[in-house]
This record gives structure tokens, sequence and C-alpha cells, in this order.
């Protein structure tokens, strides 16, 4: 039977199922009560298996295969998991496996929704390369474009509070942002451009969350100015940055490279639109 685990205390029993997910910054941003997640068990106490949802990311099957677990994910999915995805304004199932094979053949063989398999690009940060393109020297951005720390008086003048709303969809609050993360965004003529934020974090581990708003901004190095601010300060502070995308998304996967992340294989993601959900 599937439960859901409320008290962030039982969550301490989820680390042992963890395994390669051991060192996943959004699991851990969830676990540690940073950030915004729900944990589903096989059972309140020993459990074996877990869904973890990483509001406004991503879903994670941890622990060992268990079939009867697995049966009753769907049915999960379909009444208690989409309807509250829907009003957080999620609009896509995204499911990582750590577990076995055949966790693997159940949610794409045996979900009678099928799932779409899809790969995702995970980095490793090397500070040397980034040292030497970027350490001390702004990435140049056209005129009028400003990068500036998002910090209570940036966020607080946002009338259109667009940098509140990104960050309130990791983080409980922009309280509990600014104590525990941090982030940079780029201005306009008052405008938010841009933002670059932590969006979840694991100790002194720091997931990057980028975008640039308006097809008309893009193309001109403000993600890149961003990025290459928030990984100063990441250093500053004794942190370590960290980048994950998918494989169609060319853009941030030159970034990442340009900034000094190297890229690893690609690993398996499954996804399906929520209203596809039946």
């Amino acid at each position: 039977m599937i439960r859901q685990l409320l008290a962030i205390d039982d969550w301490q029993k989820i680390p042992p199922l963890l395994g390669d997910a051991r060192s996943n910054v959004v699991i851990n941003g969830v676990l540690s009560g940073i950030n915004l997640g729900k944990i589903f068990v096989d059972r309140a106490e020993a459990p074996k298996a877990a869904l973890i949802w990483a509001q406004n990311e991503m879903f994670y099957l941890v622990g060992s295969y268990d079939e009867a677990f697995y049966e009753e994910v769907e049915a999960l999915i379909v009444n208690t998991i989409k309807p509250e995805a829907l009003r957080l304004g999620e609009d896509c199932f995204n499911l990582e496996v750590y577990s076995s094979e055949e966790a693997h053949s159940f949610v794409t063989r045996r979900f009678s929704n099928r799932l779409i398999r899809g790969e995702r690009v995970p980095f490793i940060f090397d500070p040397r390369t980034f040292a030497a393109n970027h350490s001390s020297v702004e990435v140049e951005i056209p005129g009028g474009y400003t990068v500036m720390e998002m910090d209570q008086s940036v966020i607080a003048g946002d009338a259109e509070r667009i940098m509140a709303a990104e960050i309130l969809k990791f983080w409980a609050s922009v309280e509990g942002f600014l104590e525990k993360g941090f982030g940079f965004c780029v201005m306009k003529d008052g405008e938010v451009i841009g933002t670059c934020l932590s969006v979840y974090v694991g100790g002194l581990e720091y997931e990057i969350g980028i975008n640039t708003y308006g097809v008309m901004h893009r193309g001109k190095g403000l993600a890149t100015a961003m990025a290459a601010a928030f990984i100063r300060k990441c250093l500053w502070i004794g942190g370590t940055p960290h980048w994950t995308t998918e494989h169609f998304r060319k853009d941030s996967i030159a970034i990442a490279r340009k900034l000094g992340f190297k890229q690893l294989p690609n690993y398996p993601v499954y996804y399906l639109s929520f209203q596809e959900f039946h």
C-alpha cells in the first residue's frame, strides 16, 4: 500500500534507499526540508521503495523493486498527484528511476498511460575551466541590461512579482530562499528579463534553474552572464554549482559547457503531460 509521509522527521528513513541518487541535489533539497516536495512509500515503517516528488522539478522512484508498490503508482499519479500538480501549475510528469532494470521495464511497459522516454544531460563542474574564463571577468552583455543579485530589496521592487513567482515554484517562502539560497536576475528599464537561482539546495550543493523571458532577449549572452554571476557567488560561499538539462535544450548545453561544466553520459527520463493521464 502506498502511503504519504507527511512528517519531515520520517524522511530520515529514505536515504538508505537512494543508492546512486544519494548525491542528487534535488532529492537532498527535499529530504532536508529546504525545498518543496512529498514522499510516498510502500510502508511507513522500514520502507523499501519510495516515490519522491520534488515540486516543479521531477519525480524519483528509489529503493527496491516492489511490484505491489509499482502497481499502485499509476493510480496514485492519476488520483492524487495529477489534481494537485495541475493546481500548482505543473503540466508534465517527469520521472527518473533509481532502482533495478525491472523498475525501468515496469514504467515503460506496464503503465496503461504510456510514458515517453527522453534523456537528461548531467554535468559536473570544473572550477579550473571556469576560473580560466569567468572567475573575475564579467560576461559582456548589450547596453541597457543589468545583472543584479536577487536580494530582498530587488525582489521587493519587482512590481510584477516575477522573481517571487519563480522562487515559490521551489521554495515555501521568499524568506526561506533568501536564508538558504541565492540568485541573480537581468533587468532592463525596470523589467525582469531573466532569472538564475538556486532551485534546490542540499548542504553546499546548489542546483541551477535559469530562465530568460521573451524570445527577443535571447541570444544576447544574458543567461551566460547570470549563470557566471551565480557560479562566482556559489564558489565564494564554498558551494558547488550543479547543472542538469534535457538533451534537446541545445542552448542550455552550450552555456553549461562555456561556463566550465563537463558533460557526463545521458540517462533516461520518462515523461507525459498530466492532462494525458487518465
